[in-house]
């Protein structure tokens, strides 16, 4: 009976035992699990784009910047919860502060926490409604979290305290609803506001675009790629073509005449009404370009921005004017009336001597550990530097930075040319001579970069109470003399020069892009092309070309660099070109007749193939042709892609490039592009004959069963399991033994 008993609270313990480590290894999964953001104000870390962010040393620190979308209008009840991980070092003592961490909202002190303890934890600060207004010039909020451990002075790097922010930590942000402000002088918002939520955008044109349409709508798609730097989302698609979804989802800037848009334009209170001859604006003429926007009626936090006019070159006007924001309205915010722009980008003059106060510049104070600014300015056409040009930079800084670590360094168009260590002497207002070579400067728009590094004299100042500065005076001045531009040397391009040379020019007043007349994917191909172009563009207002592949003037052919897009049988300049192209098509086939490849493989007829190609053009040696073509609407779409994705675009190396089903890259014609005054022969290309050979078997490797991991959450029963074997066995050997049994048993 005592034997029975005894079994009984040993397996009762052993349960207990066995459900205690069961709850512990759960309530461990759970501490691990991150928060799931469910609420409409919630903003986690992980949407604006950050990852885990590590504090260690004696000062250091992290600064978020973020727009909230433009209709949010914060309330009461703002608070920071961050996710923390706090490491000590091993063996350090526990009564050893371990610092603070303090937490500013747009610059207001919100908190304090003190770091006592290793582990994971959440710490919530309040955010009061005086720190809700951001005080940032570009209007994005600032959060900033420091870490404050004077105790780490005392110890070797590898004992100081370090502090992980979770990317799971969040803000909570209680807001109401606005409507959209449709200013036009605030372009690009809010069809691009930078915020956490994606900035999607359609542009919609007729269902049978004239050229001048198509010219205005990639216009306007390099415009966007300009005022956003290429971080709107953005496709084009025709008024029949566009899906309730988008129409519902999206931004929509409607682009073309209004006899074309009419079937939208319709449904639409615009403050310009739709007319039978054009959009009715005060005192527009049939020659004026109409620019407009309202919230869409879809969607009250979607806008509908119309682009149009009462003529072909109106339409065109009124798209260039986007690229010259800020845009001046009409007697209404939400309307604009262009009456004229110029046909060429203003060239503005240099003089020989000039100081930085007559660009515009006034003292630029920079108080950031890194600090970068750019100053542009802009040489006369046929006009190029000669020698002795010189940057004389004019600045001092404060006394307490390290003069061994701490310096001023100088570039011009992403080259460095000079630099300035810091010293006693360069505390007071100085002026040191930068020389500026002259194959760094160019015709044109220029930069000039200007980055200071400052560190403090000892890793134990904590910089945000240092005085820390360094000074740009307006009295620093450029010398530049010049001279007329030598004939042009000749160039060297390839495909992994896109995009060059399409944006040697900054209006892109020497690109022409040819498509086909019925090919909306090809238009929009080229409306992502045209987006990515204009993102490295500046100043100058837009001027891109579009012409239709059937009809390719003489005289775009002899000054326009071509970016040819769509399937091969519809681009009858193709057959032109002929064995100019490393892979040559003839009329009507969108299959190249030979492929100047040291590697041929055989493909489906039907099978969707990519191909780009650049050659230079027949016509004209100083001029380039680039080709984005496909069998179909998905080759299309994966040669543009291949040429809009850095990464991608590195893998070209030559002037061919074909992507076949299985995504693979074969890239053919090493040779450069040579273009220039000089005659350029054009190259001929021996063609290689795809012989009907049996496809190459690939052997498929079997994918590897995922390993169990060790750590999984039933990892736990193991020890569990062994416990209660041995208090089992435990009992029943007590049970067995001999002093334990009655006599005669």
């Amino acid at each position: 009976m005592h034997l029975m008993i005894l079994f009984a609270r040993l397996f009762s313990w052993a349960l207990v035992v066995t459900l205690m480590i069961g709850s512990m290894g759960v309530a461990h999964a759970q501490s691990t699990e991150p928060p799931q953001p469910d609420d409409q104000n919630v903003v986690a870390f992980e949407r604006l784009g950050v990852t885990d962010q590590t504090l260690s040393g004696v000062f250091d620190g992290t600064r978020y910047l973020f727009n909230i979308p433009a209709n949010w209008r914060l309330a009461s009840g703002a608070q920071a919860q961050l996710d923390l991980s706090v490491f000590f070092p091993v063996g350090s003592a526990q009564q050893r502060l371990g610092g603070f961490l303090e937490a500013r909202f747009n610059r207001v002190l919100i908190g304090t926490v003190e770091l006592t303890q290793p582990g994971d934890r959440r710490v919530v600060f309040d955010i009061p409604d005086r720190a809700l207004t951001p005080v940032r010039s570009d209007g994005r909020h600032e959060f900033e979290v420091a870490l404050d451990n004077p105790t780490g002075c005392d110890v070797a790097p590898s004992e100081r305290t370090a502090v992980v922010i979770r990317s799971t930590s969040r803000f909570v942000l209680p807001h109401t609803l606005a409507p959209l402000d449709t200013d036009l002088r605030n372009l690009p918002r809010p069809i691009f506001q930078g915020s956490f939520e994606p900035d999607q955008a359609t542009i919609v044109i007729p269902d049978t675009p004239s050229i001048s349409d198509l010219q205005a709508a990639l216009t306007v798609a390099a415009s966007f790629g300009r005022l956003t730097e290429g971080r709107l989302q953005i496709d084009l698609t025709t008024v029949q073509r566009l899906s309730p979804q988008a129409r519902t989802g999206r931004h929509l800037i409607l682009v073309g005449s209004h006899t074309g848009l009419a079937p939208l334009a319709r449904n639409l209170d615009l403050p310009a009404t739709l007319r039978e001859n054009g959009f009715a604006a005060p005192g527009a003429t049939p020659d004026d370009g109409i620019l407009q926007m309202i919230v869409s009626p879809w969607n009250s936090e979607r806008v509908v921005l119309v682009v149009s006019g009462a003529s072909e070159a109106a339409v065109v006007k009124a798209a260039r004017a986007l690229s010259a924001v800020p845009v001046r309205i009409n007697n209404r915010p939400n309307v604009a009336v262009v009456r004229d722009l110029p046909e060429a980008p203003a060239d503005v003059a240099l003089a020989i001597d000039q100081r930085l106060s007559d660009l515009g510049l006034e003292p630029r104070v920079i108080r950031d550990r890194t600090g970068t600014f750019d100053l542009k300015f802009t040489l006369p056409p046929g006009q190029q530097i000669d020698e002795g040009a010189y940057f004389d930079l004019t600045f001092n800084h404060a006394a307490t930075v390290d003069f061994g670590q701490s310096s001023l360094s100088v570039g011009l168009n992403g080259i460095p040319i000079g630099s300035v260590r810091f010293s006693d002497e360069t505390t007071r207002v100085t002026t040191s001579r930068i020389t500026i070579p002259p194959s760094a400067a160019r015709s044109g728009a220029n930069v000039l970069t200007i980055q200071t590094n400052l560190a403090p004299r000892s890793l134990c100042t904590d910089v945000r109470n240092a005085d820390l500065w360094a000074t740009i005076w307006p009295e620093s001045a450029l010398h530049l003399p010049m001279k007329p531009a030598t004939t042009e040397p000749r160039r060297t391009f390839n495909l992994s020069s896109y995009p060059l040379p399409f944006t040697l020019d900054p209006s892109l007043a020497t690109t022409a892009f040819v498509v086909p007349q019925r090919a909306p994917a090809a238009w929009n191909a080229a409306a992502l092309l045209a987006f990515q172009m204009g993102r490295q563009t500046r100043d100058a207002i837009l001027q891109p070309l579009a012409v239709f592949a059937d009809n390719v003037p003489a005289d775009v052919r002899e000054s326009y660099d071509l970016l040819v897009i769509g399937r091969p049988g519809a681009l009858p300049i193709l057959v032109e070109l002929g064995d100019a192209l490393p892979a040559p098509f003839d009329a009507g086939s969108d299959v190249p007749r030979s492929v100047d490849t040291p590697v041929v493989y055989r493909v489906p007829p039907d099978a969707s193939v990519a191909y780009l190609q650049m050659v230079v053009a027949p016509w004209n040696p100083e001029r380039v042709v680039v080709a984005a073509l496909g069998s179909d609407d998905a080759g299309i779409e994966q040669a543009t892609i291949m040429l809009i994705d850095p990464r991608q675009r590195a893998r070209l190396t030559g002037t061919l490039a074909i992507v076949d089903p299985q995504q693979r890259v074969t890239l053919g014609n090493g040779r450069a592009v040579l273009t220039g005054s000089a005659p350029t022969p054009v190259a001929t290309v021996t063609p290689v004959a795809v012989q009907p050979t049996q496809p190459t078997p690939q052997t498929v490797q079997p994918t590897p069963a995922p390993s169990r991991n060790a750590s999984s959450n039933d990892s736990w029963l193991v020890p569990v399991v062994i416990i209660v074997a041995v208090i089992g066995a435990s009992a029943l050997i007590l049970w067995r033994a001999p002093w334990r049994r009655p006599p005669g048993t």
